[in-house]
Order: structure tokens, then C-alpha cells, then sequence
């Protein structure tokens, strides 16, 4: 086989490959030369999820006239002259390699004017083919427009996600810059609508009041951390208290040396710093910055600079937990108000603290259901009884009892089954909501109206998915429509929801499909978002009376041995199990 040099166009193609992996990652490293630049605004507009168009605009220093044909060059760069400047970098870029990148897989233009020019410059690159600089009027700052971003790579362009959700990759992205960087003014409008702004100020709290709204800012602090035995190493940023957490951990961000990264370690570090404040399987939100000396970590180990390795990786953990729980310890009461969770069972105080009833319902308006219901039965959990899908699965079982608040012990006719309560009620759930939904997409679901409609604000991301699923929301039976920038009014809910809070449950589904879903598809990961948040809770002590009401609902399950996200309902041991336990075999 013959070797060939690749064509250089073909060369460009691949490297812009690792370092444009998505519209995101351009904004990513457009941000960045904005911020090098010194700007104190910058504006981000985006069209169909960046595909169409994207165009990041700064008032930083600009580029002078004669340089702008060398900005788009490969490896050409304001940021170091030599090998050595790598150990004492103190700019966010330094490859050389961002607008060189986005010029090979877009059509670019580029406009900006050097702070000590008279006239602005223009150079325009249509997919690695760079034109002729012309003189233009331009204020001081540059912006950089790509328009059909990956046209040239359609291999590429078909693995992107939908454009809102594409949409929800760069509000995050902006809402991360925006954090870390408060004294700049971030705007991002999307498809025409402002999706999140903040004003520059250089306070915190104002920032995440831009980004995640006023609901979350109540719950932030600020951290500022150092240690005199430690010069050189600083842990900065915004955190929320442990009255605030979530189901994701789509609302925390790592900045090492002032870089957006990904590192495992200093999350853990984080969210270990809340332990026993929040409950398992909530994630605080955050912001962390982390400051080294230049010598201690290196940026250089991948195109997209979102890994760093730190020289001291104990160190840095341990600061960002001291950082973390000082800055708690500042603002948490030191004697935490008792839980059912901190309490041993069997405690007095557990059987005094926790209702047989099911938590009360929020107020609705009656309207007529869609459909009649079939059957009157018990409605103890919220759920009518779901169809009998292929038959029944589960044996006839006798319920015996209740075990820690969250197991039910049943007979059946070969041998005892171990129901987890809330996995159980959540599949049933789960085939509820999604039966109903597919038995006529065309048809809208019986719904339950709030009497008074409830109003949430998104994060960009979450924004970004609900714009995405409206139709997927709307076929389930919710009835949520955009109220502002951000912001979402919730006028109904599925007639078989029990939840307390749409505001939050809605919160949680937008997170699940940000995660990547459960589901085949985003419907049925909504669902079973939905269904898991609106079932019942461990430690939720149930009559006999509920717990075989929740049995018998389970037999009629489709899929009763599993709930929505993959976890067993029941354990069974057969009699000869028993038997084999006490030796009598």
C-alpha cells in the first residue's frame, strides 16, 4: 500500500475534527479568545442550534488589519512564542488552532478592528478557502459569524442532536463562562429570543441571577479560598446551599486556571463535600474555579484543552473540599433540622413524623376526562388499573406486611416476594402514563388544570430541552408553554400525576433527557422521569389496605419486574430457598 501526504484541505478537515466537535465547542473557543482579549461584552447569537449560524461578537482588543489573514492560519497565535511560555501560561488559548478550525467546516467571517486602528478589516473563509482582507467600518472587538457549520462534513452534521437541543449545549456552555467570568457583560439570544444575559458587574450572585434565575441565586454563596502554606493556589466561585440540589449535574462547572474543563476529580472532591447534607442521588450546583501555579498543571493534553492534569491531584482535592465546606460551615445552621432520614427505625419519633396518607394533592379544577375511566377501583396511589398486557406475569399474592418503611412482604404460591414500594408504584406508574399516551397520540390525555398556573425558571440547557419537547411534553398531558426568556408556565399536569411540586418534577424531566435519557425515545424517557418522581417515597409507612392496593396494581404491569430506570421491584426466594436458609434441606 502506498503512502501519500494528505491534501492539506483534508488535513485542516480532520484537526478542525477535534477541536470543532459540535457547535458548542465552537462557542467554547470563540468565548475564550474574546475573554484573552480583554472584552468586556460579549454577545452570542445563535440560529438552529449553531448549524446556520453562529456568531460570537466582543468589544476585546481586536486584530489588526495585517494580521487578519494569519488568525485563520493553522498554529498561528498571539498567545506564545516559544516552548517555555507553555509553563507559565496565563492566557486560555495558545494553540493556534480555534478559527483555523472553524474556518475548514464553515463559512466564515471575520470582522474586527485593532484598538489603535483608524478602520476595521474583513476576511471572509468559505470552508478552508480564505479570500481577500477588505477594509470595512467596525468598532473596536471582533466578531466571528460561521454559517453552515459542518455543510462540508455531513457524516458529522448527522450525529448532531436536534437544533434546540444543540441550543441547550452552548447555553450551557455561555452560562458557565458567565459565572465564571461576572465582570464581563454575556447576552446569548437564540433564534431570536433572549435566553440569558448578565450585567458585568463582577458580583457572583448577580451573574447566577442572569443564568439560572432568582430562584437558584437565593440559594447560592460565594467561596474565596487560600492557604498561606500553599502560595500560588486559590479555589474560587459560587455554590449552592444544601437547600438546593438536583437530579443532574448538568449545573456544576469545573474552571482550572480560568479554562472550562471536565475533571471526575475535583467534582468528587465537590459533591463529597456535601455529604449528609443532601440526599443520595441529588447534586448541588456550582461553579468552581481552580487556580495552580503555572508549573503545577498542564493544559496541553487534548485539542478541546478540556483535560488538565494536576501536578498535586491530593492537594487540589483536599483545598476544593476545605474550600467548599468553609464556605458552608459559614452559611449552614450547625445543628441541622432532624429528618426521617437521620432517625434509626423503629424510633418513636419516626412513627409520629410520617402520615399513612398519601401526601395531599394541590388544588385542581375539575374538567371532563378524555376518556371515561373503565373500571372503579380503589385509587389509594393516584393510578387507575393499568390494562393486562400479554397476560398476567406475576402469581396472585397475599400481602403480609411492611419492612424499614419500604419493602412489602408478600406470599405467593411459590414462595415470598420482597416488593420494593417505590420502584413497584413507579412501574406502574410509569405503564400509566405512557399507555395513555400511546393508545392515540392524536388524542390529548384526561389532564388535571391548576387552579393556579405555575410558573418555573430553566437553566439554558433545561431551556434549550423543553423547547425541544414540547410536543413529546403536550402528548403526555402536560400543558407547559414558553412565559419569557427562560421561563415556563405550567397550566396542567397528567390526570394520574400525585406530585406536590410540577415546577420541580418538570425540572427533573428536562435534567433526565440533558442526561441522555432513560427511554428509546425522549417521550418515554419523560415519562419515566415523571412517573418516578410522582410515586411514592421510601420510608413512607403504607396500611394494609395501600400496600395491597399497590400489589394488585403491579400484577396487572406489562413489566411488573422492573421499574422505568432499570431496577428490580421484587425479590422472590421460592420455599426451597427458605428451606435451604434454615438448614432443613
Amino acid at each position: 500500500m502506498t503512502i501519500r501526504k494528505l491534501p492539506q484541505d483534508t488535513v485542516g478537515r480532520i484537526a478542525a475534527g477535534e477541536v470543532i466537535e459540535r457547535p458548542a465547542a465552537a462557542v467554547k473557543e470563540l468565548l475564550e479568545n474574546a475573554i484573552d482579549a480583554g472584552a468586556t461584552r460579549i454577545d452570542i447569537v445563535v440560529t438552529e442550534g449553531g448549524t446556520v449560524a453562529l456568531e460570537v461578537r466582543d468589544n476585546g482588543g481586536g486584530i489588526a488589519l495585517g494580521d487578519l489573514p494569519l488568525a485563520v492560519e493553522r498554529h498561528a497565535t498571539s498567545k506564545i512564542s516559544s516552548l517555555a511560555d507553555l509553563d507559565a501560561l496565563s492566557t486560555l488559548g495558545f494553540r493556534g488552532e480555534a478559527l483555523a478550525s472553524l474556518a475548514a467546516v464553515s463559512d466564515l467571517r471575520l470582522r474586527s478592528r485593532w484598538r489603535d486602528d483608524a478602520v476595521g478589516g474583513e476576511l471572509v473563509v468559505r470552508f478552508g478557502a480564505v479570500g481577500q482582507v477588505r477594509e470595512v467600518a467596525w468598532s473596536q472587538g471582533t466578531s466571528v459569524l460561521a454559517r453552515d457549520l459542518f455543510a462540508n462534513l455531513p457524516a458529522r452534521r448527522k450525529f448532531l442532536r436536534q437544533p434546540a437541543t444543540e441550543s441547550g449545549y452552548i447555553s450551557r456552555v455561555v452560562g458557565a463562562y458567565a459565572l465564571a467570568y461576572p465582570g464581563i457583560a454575556f447576552s446569548l439570544e437564540v433564534d431570536g429570543k433572549p435566553v440569558l444575559a448578565t450585567d458585568g458587574r463582577g458580583d457572583p450572585i448577580a451573574a447566577a441571577t442572569g443564568v439560572w434565575g432568582v430562584a437558584v441565586a437565593e440559594h447560592m454563596v460565594t467561596l474565596d479560598y487560600a492557604e498561606a502554606e500553599h502560595p500560588g493556589y486559590r479555589v474560587h466561585g459560587i455554590i449552592s446551599l444544601p437547600t438546593l440540589d438536583r437530579a443532574t449535574r448538568q449545573q456544576q462547572h469545573v474552571f482550572a486556571q480560568g479554562r472550562l474543563v471536565s475533571s471526575r476529580q475535583i467534582s468528587t472532591a465537590f459533591e463529597q463535600s456535601y455529604h449528609t447534607l443532601t440526599m443520595v442521588g441529588r447534586h448541588p450546583l456550582g461553579c468552581i474555579q481552580i487556580v495552580v501555579p503555572p508549573d503545577r498543571i498542564d493544559v496541553n493534553v487534548h485539542p478541546t484543552k478540556t483535560e488538565v492534569r494536576f501536578a498535586d491531584e491530593r492537594l487540589v482535592f483536599a483545598l476544593v473540599q476545605r474550600a467548599v465546606r468553609t464556605a458552608l460551615g459559614a452559611h449552614t445552621p450547625s445543628q441541622p433540622i432532624p429528618t426521617i432520614f437521620s432517625t434509626p427505625l423503629g424510633d418513636q419519633q419516626v412513627q409520629r413524623r410520617l402520615s399513612l396518607s398519601h401526601p395531599e394533592d394541590w388544588p385542581v379544577r375539575p374538567q371532563p376526562a378524555a376518556v371515561a375511566p373503565t373500571q372503579a377501583s380503589p385509587d389509594t396511589f393516584g393510578v387507575a388499573g393499568v390494562a393486562t398486557v400479554g397476560g398476567r406475569i406475576l402469581p396472585a399474592l397475599r400481602v403480609l406486611g411492611q419492612v424499614a418503611g419500604c419493602f412489602i412482604v408478600a406470599e405467593g404460591p411459590d414462595g415470598m416476594y420482597l416488593i420494593d414500594q417505590h420502584a413497584a408504584h413507579e412501574r406502574i406508574m410509569f405503564e400509566r402514563i405512557y399507555s395513555a399516551r400511546s393508545a392515540d397520540a392524536a388524542e390529548t390525555p384526561a389532564r388535571q388544570v391548576l387552579l393556579s398556573p405555575v410558573t418555573v425558571e430553566l437553566h439554558p440547557a433545561a431551556w434549550g430541552v423543553f423547547l425541544d419537547c414540547k410536543d413529546e411534553l403536550a402528548s403526555l398531558g402536560f400543558d407547559a408553554e414558553e412565559f419569557g426568556s427562560g421561563s415556563v408556565v405550567i397550566r396542567a399536569v397528567p390526570a394520574d400525576l400525585r406530585v406536590r411540586d410540577p415546577a420541580k418534577t418538570l425540572q427533573v424531566m428536562l435534567d433526565e433527557i440533558l442526561a441522555g435519557g432513560r427511554g428509546d425515545s425522549r417521550a418515554e424517557s419523560l415519562a419515566i422521569s415523571a412517573a418516578c418522581h410522582s410515586s411514592i417515597r421510601a420510608g413512607q409507612l403504607l396500611s394494609l389496605l395501600e400496600m395491597r392496593e399497590l400489589v394488585t396494581q403491579l400484577e396487572r404491569c406489562s413489566s411488573p419486574q422492573a421499574c422505568g430506570h432499570g431496577r428490580p421491584t421484587m425479590l422472590r426466594m421460592t420455599v426451597e430457598d427458605l428451606e435451604r436458609q434454615f438448614s432443613r434441606r
